[in-house]
């Protein structure tokens, strides 16, 4: 081998071992602006640069996380610096034991009732929220058929029922037609009978079936998941559909919710105004964010696109609000999985929760050796040193870089 090649060939082994070295980092194209961003907020799912100033990026000091049995995961319930999240339905791949011992917020659903009541016996003290729809109604072809009890019209016989006695309680296109979207039908948030008959079922199943409070599921921030059906509102536009959506949370919380001391959390979906964020969160406890720090099909936020999340967390948390975070992707992806880890630490209050895991498998449990990290109390917020942020904990610390997607956590010795 001459000396060129002999170059060559070391060249690459440094490469190669300087590569290892670096938690994540991704050639995705970054989210091209933030109006687009708050679509990625909510629910909505599609069916990098070096570092700057000469700053190399982090490299992770500990493992990447390692999906782990379900019987032999160390983290539980209170230990290290993480609070888990589990939802909607009981798990499908593990126990009931396994979800209890390991998770600190639970969502479950009408007829999950002996699922929930096991995991209080079990010894869990948490509330358990019902998750339900906001303004969709399921239509089960039958009038006789059960409906999921996902949803306020829960009772064979409901659907048509409403259709035949209550038909100004539905939303209609500009042609007069229902808009619905696989066995949903779309409901007038601003009608108000169709208010009173939301709430008057959801304190029937809170209180006939033993629930703490609500988790309510699609709360839209504008029409565009409804424009993407090719329709119309005949009533709104943007503007008054969300005063509507408004309205209808503010009289939940006044008239049920709020004196009788139940959390009302929601999924905020289609954002595209943060003001309606913060306008809707008033009426709340806390919300979801669904594709927290990073977006969906592997993708990453840009640099701009992450900080801005991260402002709007921070700002919601002053406000006393309480964040579900959830982060979309591959179950073995350990890389995408300790920056979405790392994201949270840097801006949990202590009061939020955090959930790695995938739209298509919420049903799954995904446990991770990270989750047990004992950092301790954060000794700050996050700060900025170049392009990176940090937290100091009294154990370590978390540096999160969001234009190389790397992070490292230091846990001290």
């Amino acid at each position: 081998m001459n000396k060129f090649f002999y170059r060559i060939f070391l060249l690459f082994i440094i490469i190669a071992i300087t590569g290892c070295q670096s938690v994540s980092s991704s050639n995705a194209t970054p989210t091209p602006n933030w109006d687009e961003m708050f679509d990625l907020l909510g629910t909505h799912q599609p069916s990098t640069t070096p570092a700057e100033n000469g700053e190399s990026s982090p490299t992770s000091t500990l493992p990447a996380a390692t999906a782990i049995s379900n019987e032999e995961n160390p983290a539980s319930s209170g230990d290290g610096s993480v609070n888990t999240v589990w939802f909607y339905k009981p798990p499908e791949n593990g126990s009931l034991s396994t979800v209890a011992d390991n998770f600190d917020m639970f969502i479950l659903t009408h007829r999950d009732e002996d699922e929930r009541d096991e995991m209080r016996a079990l010894g869990v003290n948490e509330p358990f929220y019902q998750y339900l729809l906001f303004v969709q109604i399921m239509d089960p072809e039958s009038c006789t058929d059960r409906p999921f009890g996902n949803q306020v019209a829960y009772k064979p016989g409901d659907f048509c029922q409403l259709l035949a006695e209550h038909p100004d309680w539905f939303l209609r296109d500009t042609n007069g037609e229902l808009i619905r979207r696989g066995d949903n039908v779309f409901m007038d948030p601003g009608n108000e009978g169709y208010r009173e008959f939301w709430l008057q079922r959801a304190k029937e199943m809170q209180d006939q079936f033993g629930w703490d409070g609500v988790f309510i599921d699609n709360v839209e921030g504008s029409l565009a998941k409804i424009y993407r059906e090719g329709v119309q509102p005949a009533n709104y536009n943007d503007a008054t559909y969300q005063q509507a959506i408004e309205g209808f949370l503010a009289y939940l919380k006044q008239n049920y919710f709020g004196p009788e001391n139940k959390p009302v959390f929601a999924n905020i979906i289609e954002l595209q105004d943060v003001s309606v964020w913060y306008r809707y969160i008033e009426h709340l406890d806390g919300a979801m964010i669904e594709s927290f720090a990073a977006d969906y099909d592997d993708r990453y936020l840009s640099a701009s696109d992450w900080e801005y999340q991260m402002e709007v967390i921070r700002r919601s948390q002053e406000a006393g609000k309480a964040l579900i975070l959830v982060t979309q992707g591959r179950e073995n992806d350990r890389a995408r999985q300790e920056f979405a880890l790392g994201s949270y630490l840097l801006v949990n209050n202590g009061q939020s929760y955090f959930r790695y895991t995938n739209s298509d498998y919420y049903n799954q449990i995904w446990l991770y050796d990270n989750y047990s990290l004992a950092l301790g109390s954060p000794l700050g917020d996050m700060y900025k040193v170049s392009s990176a942020w940090r937290r100091d904990f009294e154990n370590g610390y978390v540096i999160i870089d969001p234009v190389m997607n790397a992070v490292e956590i230091q846990i001290n010795q």
